[in-house]
């Protein structure tokens, strides 16, 4: 009876890790259809659709992409991602042009 615990134990811990894994290997943002891009004035999240999006830049200097969008209300609809520095940039950036 022991050993057969143990094999039920293991697997039930096995199948625990494999639920898991999703929080271990999560996917970084500019993999998501989604782009999280700050708060808008009352603090709620500011958050575009990908296939809005039709020109997007890196502004190097202030550590930020600018991402113009689809906004039949708005002709001039953008919204700005900052970085904390340039290697996060950079980072995002990659990930961005890799993903699109």
């Amino acid at each position: 009876m022991n050993k057969i615990k143990r094999i039920l134990i293991g697997f039930g811990m096995l199948a625990l890790t494999s639920f898991f894994m999703g929080a271990i290997f999560q996917k970084s943002e500019a993999n998501l259809s989604v782009i999280k891009a700050g708060v808008d004035t009352d603090g709620n999240p500011v958050c575009i659709n990908k296939s809005q999006v039709y020109l997007f830049k890196k502004l190097q200097a202030k550590n930020k992409i600018e991402f113009l969008y689809h906004d039949p209300i708005d002709e001039k609809a953008s919204v700005t991602k900052s970085f904390s520095d340039a290697q996060a940039l950079d980072k995002y950036w990659d990930d961005l042009l890799k993903n699109w």
